[in-house]
């Protein structure tokens, strides 16, 4: 599901929340701001992606990555599977079954925990808000 980074995500899904804004909401279909992601943003976007919030059932999976052999996803369905994520502290975890949130300039932002992903391997860089509150101690989650 795509959203443009800061806009406004739906109050029918965050009715309490009026001041939630998207990030890492991507598609192929539209342009997305490329750039490395500094260490320690990735860090809280780990540390975030541990404590997810909004999980489904089921997995969305990378539209900008190829399609997996069934050999490659094991029981999952080519179309339907986790997406793995080492992060840097060397555990994986599974990817495109929830959403993280992040608290930064007083308001909430909430990204699918595949913005991990986005991050390390289509070189996707959030925005400058998200990065400034991850780049200090007191805006990780």
């Amino acid at each position: 599901m795509y959203h443009e980074d800061e806009s406004v995500l739906t109050p029918r899904k965050w009715p309490w929340q009026k001041d939630t804004l998207a990030f890492g909401w991507l598609d192929p279909r539209h342009p997305f701001r490329e750039a490395p992601c500094p260490p320690e943003v990735r860090r809280g976007l780990e540390e975030a992606a541990r404590s997810p919030i909004d999980r489904t059932r089921g997995f969305h999976t990378c539209a900008f990555c190829p399609r997996p052999a069934p050999a490659e996803v094991g029981p999952w369905s080519p179309d339907f599977h986790p997406t793995e994520y080492t992060t840097q502290q060397g555990d994986t975890l599974h990817l495109g079954s929830a959403s993280i949130e992040v608290m930064a300039g007083g308001r909430r932002w909430v990204a699918p925990n595949l913005v991990l992903h986005y991050v390390a391997e289509h070189g996707y860089l959030p925005p400058d808000e998200v990065v400034a509150a991850l780049s200090t101690p007191m805006g990780r989650p």
